[in-house]
């Protein structure tokens, strides 16, 4: 891929976004809970593959079970990273993301597939960037890889406060020096050992779905709110197929 969609720029930019399709959500969720995608039906069987699933920003686990509850019915070997509500410093959730990515390789003696939404698929890209010889693939889902920060109003000017507050120390002692290595290892050639998937929705509400394009991802489209992109039957049915693809 060479050609890529220009993002939103300018005042279309920052309050562009269908923020209002993100009232479909609990609808998505609902429909999904009914389905009978819930008890893994529809998706390829895991086969005990490991899957390891990283949240997307301030978002916390609890945002990733249902997706984590499909794919363990599917037979997967599913475990939601522990990086919290993951809006502190990029390199505190990648390192605890890290470790979760080693011990699930050593103990399933597989590499692992990763599937991160929204921020935690920014952290997926470099998790194989750093480590390809443990990551299958990578599916990253409403993910904005060309950019560390959207410039959407309701997603820019929380994610850079909080930025600015823990680089003042607010919240503990804080190493800068990491946090620029992420930003060096962000946008790094993807390695070829590894499959990159983006999945995106036009409809998405918070992530412009232009910076989801990355020229070395094999690019999904589906319809869905941002939320509903991991969340609903259309979104939990793309990524399981994904993850079985032949790339």
């Amino acid at each position: 891929m060479t050609d890529l969609p220009t993002p939103q720029r300018g005042l279309r930019g920052w309050l562009g976004r269908p923020v209002w399709g993100e009232t479909r959500a609990p609808l998505e969720l609902r429909a999904l809970r009914k389905s009978p995608l819930w008890h893994g039906e529809g998706i390829p069987s895991g086969n005990g593959r490991p899957a390891l699933l990283i949240p997307g920003f301030m978002s916390g686990t609890h945002k990733a079970e249902p997706l984590a509850h499909v794919l363990a019915h599917a037979g997967y070997d599913v475990q939601i990273a522990d990086v919290g509500r993951n809006a502190g410093p990029a390199y505190r959730s990648l390192d605890a993301a890290a470790d979760n990515l080693a011990e699930l390789a050593e103990r399933t003696g597989q590499k692992v597939s990763i599937v991160g939404h929204s921020r935690g698929g920014q952290m997926g890209r470099i998790l194989a960037v750093r480590t390809p010889e443990l990551v299958r693939r990578v599916v990253a889902i409403g993910a904005p890889l060309r950019t560390k920060y959207p410039p959407f109003l309701v997603v820019k000017v929380p994610a850079e406060s909080l930025d600015r507050i823990w680089r003042a120390g607010w919240f503990g002692p804080v190493h800068p020096e990491r946090e620029q290595e992420v930003d060096d290892d962000r946008y790094l050639p993807f390695p070829d050992t590894v499959d990159l998937i983006s999945i995106y929705s036009r409809t998405d509400g918070i992530v412009d779905w232009r910076y989801s394009f990355d020229p070395q991802a094999t690019m999904v489209e589906i319809s869905a709110s941002h939320l509903g992109l991991i969340n609903s039957v259309v979104g939990i049915t793309a990524i399981g197929e994904q993850l079985v693809a032949e790339q």
